[in-house]
């Protein structure tokens, strides 16, 4: 069995799993607190003896040698590859400077050329909401980055002085009644719309055979109020570390 790692700005998700599955997932606050030897070892219970390689992703430099550390703790010897420097993944990176690119962002676009087929647009709703396009070669050409919801949605209430913290939740209607379900439709329906409007611009450049995946957090939130997302895949970037040890 593998353990798959993805360490976020916010949360971290880990998975173990067998062959092509994903048996078991858990999501933990991005914290020390979190990785201790204690509780990794609550955490994998019963799964500790029989993982046998660790793959871990990161996009937050500080906190991969903590979990490094209660990782070597727990599971002893087990081989652990940290995408980037240990495995590679196997997609031909066109950004100009192509180290400015996040290991997270080269996975999700490999698993989503695996998985939906190229050319695709991936949407990853996280701490940041990054659009990334692969072309039909398969080829990661680079993409857009914006805040992500609660990020707006917290930025609002920590400068403007009247506003409220709003926790992100469904909405039954467009115009908010309140503050609090104004604020909240507003970052619904506004992100909604900008990435709607964003994959017209993209399929006008590309093709209306761009293909659309969404993932992260908020994404099926998020896809409730689009018109264009209709796929969403929470595992992508799993899947995609479940891939790179093949190649």
């Amino acid at each position: 069995m593998k353990l798959l790692i993805d360490i976020g700005n916010t949360n971290t998700a880990l998975a173990v799993a067998k062959g092509r599955r994903i048996l078991k997932r858990y999501f933990i606050r991005t914290s020390r607190k979190q990785v201790g030897k204690k509780p990794l070892r609550r955490l994998l219970g019963a799964n500790i003896g029989k993982i046998d390689t660790i793959i871990i992703m990161s996009v937050v430099p500080k906190f991969l040698p903590v979990l490094k550390k209660g990782l070597k703790a727990v599971l002893p010897g087990v081989p652990l590859l940290v995408v980037g420097p240990g495995i590679k993944v196997p997609v031909r990176n066109k950004y100009k400077k192509p180290g400015q690119v996040g290991q997270d962002r080269l996975v999700t676009a490999f698993a989503a050329s695996r998985t939906c087929g190229a050319p695709v647009l991936i949407v990853d709703f996280g701490t940041a909401v990054t659009m990334d396009y692969v072309n039909q070669k398969g080829e990661y050409e680079g993409g857009l980055i914006f805040p992500g919801l609660r990020l707006a949605l917290g930025s609002l209430a920590k400068n403007a002085a009247l506003l409220p913290k709003v926790y992100l939740k469904p909405t039954k209607g467009l115009i908010g009644k309140d503050t609090q379900s104004s604020m909240n439709n507003g970052v619904l329906y506004g992100y909604a719309a900008m990435c709607d409007g964003l994959i017209e611009l993209l399929r006008k450049k590309y093709g209306r055979r761009l293909k659309v995946v969404a993932t992260g957090g908020d994404a099926a939130l998020v896809a409730r109020y689009s018109r264009h997302i209709k796929k969403v895949d929470p595992d992508l970037a799993l899947k995609g570390l479940n891939s790179l040890k093949n190649y």
